[in-house]
């Protein structure tokens, strides 16, 4: 593997170049290193490489002339049908993850353009680089640390540099959506903290499995987003279902509030009940696997009116049952036995958890003595709650990361319908979430459609 890094400062990676695998990896010819300078390529005695930039502005931009015959002074002498990727180094690239680290260990040869000062003129991206990279959303001084992080990354997984390639497939990040499973070694114990018993035993599939349950823990815990890129595979599912921490949204319910509200004025008032929220906001829930339903309002009536809806739904799953054949069961997918009363698909199996509260407070107080513990409170909104009595903003990620800090207290999302929760209602949550917003001025969803991008903003597998 070649590397061929355009900078004004080449001084800047002797020390950590010349250490460690990547001193070791250069020695032994695995890994190429070598640098081209734009000053250089310069024509006047004050070596310029930067100017003013057009439009105005602080600072100075690289001037497009010597940083192009730097770089294609770098590209020179690339084997035939192996030209070299050519990568700029910038805060205004393309992340820099793990997929991207070992598509790029597949090339020959990497030239490494480090910008510096304000950055570099937009038509040397337009005529002599391949793609932009990013280390991160933070600004440096210039590209070559970043630089150096991709050389270290990329080198690597270059074949003979680690002296067991298989530990590259247990990093983290080795399968784009976990991180490490928790590393021991001697001593045993340690200050009072002892390595975990199942290390010890010697098993060797009950570490693996051991180890790929904590990863996942891990991952839920202090990147959430990564589990939420893709589906867990099978075998993972059979480790963790119902984990607490690894998903959240088993032990939450969804409340949805009918008293105390606003209506269009601004006045409280019990809102009234509808078939379509009690129906929707159900089948969001099962969708995305939460513990439960709770519809709260202070009128029986409407509380008999919701415990029709559900009789409704329950009563049409029963029937369709009786109508069903006993001796001829009926095929799923993939020519799967589908049970004719549950797992079907039909509403009721939706429906079914749905419960009824005269008040918020009643049911907050029941979710606690079912869990042994009060719950964690999250209330949502479209407008914003100031003062003294108003819970702190929060959004989706820090949410999750803060849930999983108490994986076993039970978790209440309040909704409001009519014109939102009053701020009595408000106050008494942990947090209020972050609102729904568009880039218009527009903000007045349903219910049911907040719930839903709540729900799969949350819970929901959003892909990379």
């Amino acid at each position: 593997m070649r590397f061929t890094v355009v900078t004004l400062f080449p001084e800047l990676f002797d020390s950590p170049l010349a250490a460690s695998l990547l001193g070791k990896a250069r020695a032994a010819g695995l890994v190429e290193v070598d640098f081209v300078n734009p000053r250089d390529f310069t024509s006047d005695r004050h070596r310029t490489v930067d100017d003013t930039p057009y439009g105005g502005g602080h600072g100075m931009v690289m001037k497009p002339e010597p940083l192009l015959a730097a770089i294609e002074r770098a590209c020179e002498g690339a084997p035939p049908g192996a030209p070299a990727r050519r990568i700029l180094l910038t805060p205004a690239g393309a992340p820099l993850d793990q997929a991207k680290v070992r598509a790029l260990s597949a090339e020959r040869h990497l030239v490494l353009v480090c910008g510096r000062y304000e950055g570099v003129d937009e038509r040397v991206s337009e005529l002599a680089i391949d793609e932009e990279i990013s280390v991160g959303d933070f600004v440096m001084t210039g590209g070559e640390l970043p630089a150096l992080c991709l050389i270290d990354a990329v080198s690597r997984l270059v074949p003979g540099v680690l002296g067991e390639l298989a530990s590259t497939e247990e990093e983290s990040f080795s399968d784009g959506a976990t991180l490490e499973y928790p590393q021991y070694t001697r001593p045993p114990e340690f200050r009072g903290l002892a390595v975990p018993e199942i290390l010890l035993g010697g098993h060797h599939e009950r570490v693996r499995a051991w180890r790929r349950r904590e990863a996942l823990r891990r991952t839920a815990a202090r990147r959430p987003e990564l589990i939420a890129r893709r589906r867990l595979a099978p075998e993972d599912m059979a480790l963790v279902a119902g984990d607490p921490l690894i998903f959240p949204a088993s032990r939450t319910t969804v409340v949805l509030a009918h008293h105390p509200v606003f209506d269009r004025t601004g006045d409280v008032v019990t809102s009234s009940v509808t078939n379509l929220d009690i129906h929707d906001i159900a089948r969001s829930c099962a969708t995305y696997g939460l513990a439960s339903f709770a519809a709260v309002t202070p009128v029986a009536v409407q509380r008999e009116k919701i415990q029709h809806i559900v009789d409704v739904w329950l009563e049409d799953a029963r029937e369709i049952a009786r109508r069903q054949p006993p001796a001829r069961a009926r095929r799923g997918r993939q020519g799967r036995e589908a049970a004719p009363a549950g797992g079907t698909g039909h509403r009721s199996e939706a429906l079914a958890p749905v419960e009824v509260f005269a008040s918020i407070e009643e049911l907050l107080g029941e979710l606690g003595r079912r869990a042994g513990q009060a719950p964690l409170v999250v209330a949502t909104s479209a407008r914003l709650h100031e003062g003294p009595g108003a819970p702190p903003r929060i959004g989706e990620r820090e949410l999750l990361v803060s849930l999983a800090r108490a994986p076993e207290r039970p978790v209440a999302l309040l909704f409001g319908t009519g014109g939102g929760l009053t701020d009595p209602a408000i106050a008494l949550a942990d947090w209020v979430l972050a609102p729904i917003e568009g880039h218009g001025p527009w903000n007045h969803l349903s219910v049911r459609s907040a719930a839903a991008i709540v729900l799969d903003r949350l819970f929901g597998v959003r892909g990379p």
